[in-house]
């Protein structure tokens, strides 16, 4: 019996386990030190009905806070409530598939050919993958801004009205995750580049009024005018401390390769556009204003890798010559040919649903990056009371393992309940171990938990601090401990979230 297939719906199988790859692949996902926060203070917020919520878990915040991630982190605890950490890979997914189906309405509307849509899907799918293998409130923001770049590289072709979609775009961002900083500074920048350009003066009217209407629609959360004044004191370019606000050449060869994938799709589309003068001054200068701050920040990489090719990406392609049609092949090879990518697309279903499966309920702890796993397991066991020092990437751990009983001396939440000399008192107590004295003693903690290879670890047994728990990574100490010792998990078994 004849396979009754013709070439839109063989390619349309032979796409199915590539869908499925790109599924697998992004639904691996990595915790993030400050996942343990983010379901906490969701469900907090669910319990109390409230976003002002005080904070019982640090003995040592010395800022009024101000939660710019409420409304992500109560979706994030909703999604946790509902199925657990599958609920959140779920939630992750459906936010990606947002932004592809974003990338692709803006790709669509430039009549692009279908396999030049793709493959610039996947230069977005790639080019964001350094920020999108943990689950937290960013991605929100990235699938945020696929849509105000679909709006603004579209709208002027659609009705009036839809260019005003940015307010309540950018009303919905402001309580989701401060990345609206990211789209702020592009409408700027698109509606300054506006106003210079030589469009219609009714097109200039309408965006410039769109932008400032959706930048002051950011004003719409609990905290209204604050919210601006917080960004603005407490967002910078210089955190030492974090990774992902460290320059991307500093980052190593993987990092200099994602921006290099998409800077060249911008330079390439540049010289395009040049060449042809069909420049358009908006989109190539949001597109280099990103394209230099993600050198800066390599936290911005994947707003790069979006802008360039939803923006500008099309100015190439739409000029690339595909390779002319070959001539059909007699039915019978044509028939082979289908059957042959029916199987291969069962088989390739088959095989990355197994993987799928196998991996859709586990967030994977790296070993690297959290303590040992019976550290929270025995100070929980033996009911441990009070004011904990902890290391920084740990304290959100910490806070969902250990809390009420336990307070943390530091957390993820840095600058938003945390003072920049507090941050820098735990910089000094981590790395330079003659301060030890002075710091403890403003800080009075009751325990005492860091990475056993801190240089301080030794030091602070000679003080009169005594191990509780001793283990490969960490190590737990008290005024009037006793050592336990603690295995950790055998290598290369899975610790998964919310751990032990």
């Amino acid at each position: 019996m004849a396979l009754p297939l013709n070439s839109r719906s063989t390619r349309l199988l032979a796409r199915l386990p590539l869908v499925l790859v790109v599924l697998v692949v992004c639904s691996q996902s990595v915790a993030d030190p400050d996942l343990w926060g983010h379901i906490t203070f969701g469900r907090d917020i669910v319990v109390n009905h409230s976003v002002n919520v005080a904070d019982p878990y640090s003995f040592t915040s010395d800022r009024s806070w101000i939660n710019h991630e409420w409304l992500a982190e109560t979706v994030m605890y909703l999604a946790y409530a509902a199925t657990g950490s599958a609920g959140l890979i779920a939630l992750k997914l459906i936010l990606l598939l947002g932004m592809l189906i974003a990338v692709s309405v803006t790709l669509s509307a430039a009549s692009l050919d279908t396999v030049v849509s793709d493959l610039l899907i996947s230069v977005v799918i790639v080019g964001t993958v350094a920020q999108t293998r943990h689950i937290r409130p960013q991605l929100f923001s990235l699938t945020l801004f696929a849509w105000l770049l679909a709006v603004l590289a579209t709208g002027e072709r659609k009705r009036t009205w839809v260019a005003f979609t940015i307010v309540p775009l950018m009303a919905l961002w402001a309580n989701l995750h401060g990345g609206w900083i990211v789209g702020a500074g592009t409408l700027v920048v698109w509606s300054g580049a506006s106003v210079v350009s030589d469009r219609p003066f009714r097109q200039k009217v309408v965006v410039v009024a769109a932008s400032i209407s959706g930048l002051a629609a950011t004003a719409l959360n609990p905290y209204g005018w604050r919210l601006w004044h917080f960004l603005a004191s407490t967002v910078d370019l210089g955190r030492p401390n974090i990774s992902e606000w460290q320059p991307t050449f500093d980052m190593g060869w993987i990092y200099i390769l994602l921006w290099a994938l998409s800077a060249s799709v911008a330079f390439a589309s540049l010289a395009t556009a040049l060449m042809h003068r069909s420049f358009d001054l908006r989109k190539y200068a949001v597109v280099m204003v990103l394209a230099i701050a993600s050198c800066r920040v390599n936290r911005l990489l994947a707003f790069f890798a979006i802008a360039a090719t939803v923006l500008v990406a099309p100015d190439l392609a739409s000029r690339l010559t595909l390779a002319p049609r070959v001539s059909a092949a007699p039915r019978p090879r044509r028939r082979a040919l289908a059957a042959a990518v029916l199987a291969a697309a069962l088989a390739g279903i088959a095989l990355e649903s197994t993987k799928l499966a196998s991996d859709v309920g586990c967030i994977v702890m790296d070993p690297t990056v959290f303590p040992d796993a019976g550290v929270a397991m025995y100070a929980s066991d033996r009911g441990l009371n009070g004011r904990m020092l902890t290391w920084f990437d740990w304290g959100e751990y910490a806070i969902w393992h250990l809390s009420p009983k336990i307070r943390v001396s530091i957390d993820g939440r840095r600058e938003t309940v945390y003072s920049d000399d507090l941050i820098a008192e735990h910089v000094r107590f981590y790395f330079a171990p003659e301060a030890r004295q002075r710091i403890l003693d403003n800080l009075r903690p009751d325990y005492i938990w860091i990475p056993s290879a801190l240089e301080v670890a030794k030091p602070l047994e000679s003080d009169g601090w005594r191990p509780v728990i001793v283990g490969p990574r960490s190590v737990l100490l008290s005024r009037d401990g006793e050592t336990q010792e603690v295995t950790l998990n055998e290598p290369g078994q899975r610790r998964c979230f919310p751990g032990p």
